[in-house]
């Protein structure tokens, strides 16, 4: 099909309907594409603000909390409130080793928590405690015996935070256990029971609780907003460049670039 050549001044613009609707349907592709990754991360917003209503009034029992993998679980579990009925495992504590609380280091307490339904362990997150050493911490947690039911919200590693190793050594290993990560795969082995895969900050108010030093956790819209500006920037630049294919404005732009 032969092209059309429309003329305004200097400018000649050659217009061709295939080159045309081929143009139109990539810059449309791309913008939809944006306009997907926006609605993605407005989904992210709505699932956020869902989950901290639901913490106010409602906990899931831990048992009932689905998972699908690490980067999904991180979009629909992230932040669920959950309650668990069971026992804490207080010879089993972890102390987390350079964790701070307005500028000042300490240790965060992880009791792991056994299930009364099911032979599964729970690391639960008790907080932030200052002590300068192993021996002055042991003095200042104690244990919390007895059955009972504890609540907390879900904290979801990112696949960078999840794959932080300790180099545990099994047959050198002391109780309670001092660790710079928490890494549930890792821990594994050293219990006889199975691991729950995500580890649960106690709420305000339960017993055995230390300082809640977690920041606030919001799902990542980041990587939407820029996959969404990329596709369209490259909308933008298909147009561009079928205009300047299909005319002579460079010619025009070097012609004037020329010295008098």
């Amino acid at each position: 099909m032969k092209s059309k050549i429309f003329t305004f001044g200097e400018l000649e613009v050659r217009f061709n309907w295939v080159v045309a609707l081929f143009v139109l349907v990539l810059f449309s592709g791309l913008i939809r594409l944006g306009v997907w990754q926006m609605g993605r991360a407005q989904e992210k917003i709505q699932l956020q603000e869902s989950y901290n209503e639901l913490g106010q009034d409602y906990a899931t029992p831990i048992e009932e909390v689905g998972m699908s993998g690490l980067e999904n679980d991180a979009l629909t579990i992230q932040n669920m409130h959950v309650s668990l009925t069971g026992e804490y495992l207080n010879d089993k504590a972890l102390f987390l080793i350079y964790q701070t609380y307005e500028d000042t280091l300490g240790y965060e307490v992880v009791t792991p928590f056994k299930l009364a339904s099911s032979d599964k362990v729970v690391f639960v997150s008790r907080g932030w405690v200052y002590a300068s050493t192993y021996e002055e911490l042991l003095d200042k947690v104690e244990s919390v015996t007895g059955e009972r039911t504890v609540l907390g919200q879900l904290y979801v590693p990112t696949p960078k935070q999840a794959e932080r190793s300790n180099e545990i050594d099994l047959n050198e290993s002391r109780w309670p256990l001092e660790i710079r990560y928490l890494n549930t795969l890792e821990l594994a082995p050293l219990f006889e029971e199975s691991i729950f895969p995500y580890e649960v900050r106690l709420d305000e108010g339960q017993e055995g609780i230390f300082v809640r030093h977690w920041p606030t956790v919001y799902v990542d819209t980041g990587r939407n907003y820029s996959y969404a500006l990329q596709w369209w920037s490259m909308g933008i630049a298909v147009l561009i460049v079928a205009f300047i294919l299909s005319s002579n404005i460079l010619q025009i732009m070097q012609k004037r670039a020329k010295p008098l």
